[in-house]
């Protein structure tokens, strides 16, 4: 997200800030003290075009959001891109905060709103700072658990202020998120098995496993080296899988790739190869529970493409590909990704998985559909 759709966005939310006041000054509410209805932080939106990091204690943890000038990037994620979107609402949820109701002051009752020091390592509050580019506070706020409010009254969300011992209970829901998940560019790439010809696997041992269609309108993948005699796989759809790996394909965690090796030995490869000459070049390899890969593109050799054939959506064969493999390779090149398991799960299947016969499917469903998906589709 541009700084500039940053800035119109908290404009915007300037407007939404009086209206929220008018609305909750003509509603119920309970009145405990002449501060309730007070923005947390009044002079945030006149200052936030200033603003420049975003910086969130939690846990003994510590995130980092930096604006560059171009784009907000992850600090302690050797500055890889963040989700601007993300932080965008944060800021504009936090301007829109008011104090509400006063709650304890009593420090041993904050674990109870979830407003203890958000740098215990078992802490569920959370310190969110917004600091502008001299390095001066523009907020600076623990936040604890959310309130659900009676009536159609928004939200409510349990706030202190790090040098007052005084709790209230803010109006708006503000949750920052708690893993470096919440706050990265997740999405590498998202290519369709519809768009896949071949998959080549090897894995650590050397037995490869070639997946293909001849044609899109093919309704199944076909296994290419199948044991000697056999023609088809005994589950027909198995060899699906291994075209759908680059589907939305996300990560849970980044690092640059100097700092994470692949060895041979552990290393499975993958090559994905489109009907219109791209490649997908990925190596897979776990390290205890954790699944991680590095990837790499290469255009199609070609701008044309071929007709659509029936059955086939035309936006499928018609992407733009070049612009494709170049945002691919713009997310991937210089990094190592830790993925969900169930991303790459077909990586770690084997030529006996593929010749294992399907179950069978539940009584009034025909073969095929027992795993919630038509034959091919």
């Amino acid at each position: 997200m541009s700084k500039k759709s940053f800035l119109t966005l908290c404009a915007v939310t300037a407007i939404a800030v009086v209206l929220a006041v008018v609305a909750v000054l003509s509603g119920p509410r309970v009145r405990t003290s002449v501060q309730d209805n007070q923005p947390l932080f009044p002079n945030l939106i006149k200052n936030v075009d200033e603003l420049k990091s975003v910086v969130i204690h939690h846990g003994g943890e510590t995130t980092s959001l930096d604006w560059d000038g171009k784009m907000w990037r992850y600090r302690e994620r050797a500055n890889y891109p963040a989700d601007g979107a993300k932080i965008t609402n944060l800021v504009v949820t936090l301007a829109r905060m008011t104090k509400l109701e006063p709650k304890t002051k009593q420090s041993d009752r904050y674990d109870r709103l979830e407003l203890e020091d958000p740098n215990g390592k078992e802490a569920k509050s959370q310190q969110v700072m917004l600091i502008d580019r001299n390095g001066k506070e523009l907020a600076n706020v623990i936040i604890g658990k959310t309130r659900a409010m009676l009536g159609n009254q928004d939200g409510g969300t349990y706030i202190r202020f790090p040098a007052d011992p005084q709790t209230w209970l803010a109006r708006g829901e503000l949750s920052p998120g708690k893993s470096a998940a919440d706050w990265l560019q997740r999405e590498i790439v998202d290519i369709k098995d519809v768009a896949i010809k071949t998959v080549r696997v090897t894995p650590p041992n050397g037995e490869k496993i070639v997946v293909f269609k001849a044609d899109p309108t093919d309704r199944i993948y076909s296994v290419e080296n199948l044991p000697k005699g056999m023609a088809t796989p005994p589950n027909p759809l198995a060899a699906d899988a291994y075209a759908r790996v680059l589907a939305n394909f996300t990560f849970d965690d980044v690092v640059p790739a100097a700092s994470k090796t692949f060895p041979k030995e552990k290393t499975t490869t993958a090559v994905f190869e489109g009907f219109t000459g791209f490649k997908v070049n990925l190596d897979f390899m776990t390290e205890g529970d954790e699944a991680w890969v590095k990837l790499q593109g290469q255009a199609p050799p070609q701008r044309a493409t071929p007709a659509a054939p029936e059955g086939v959506h035309v936006t499928d064969l018609r992407n733009d590909w070049d612009k494709t493999i170049a945002d691919l390779n713009a997310k991937a090149d210089g990094w190592v990704f830790r993925v969900p398991a169930f991303q790459v799960e077909a990586l770690t299947r084997r030529m006996s998985d593929l010749l294992k016969k399907p179950e069978a499917a539940p009584s009034g469903v025909p073969q095929g559909f027992s795993q919630g998906r038509p034959p091919g589709g």
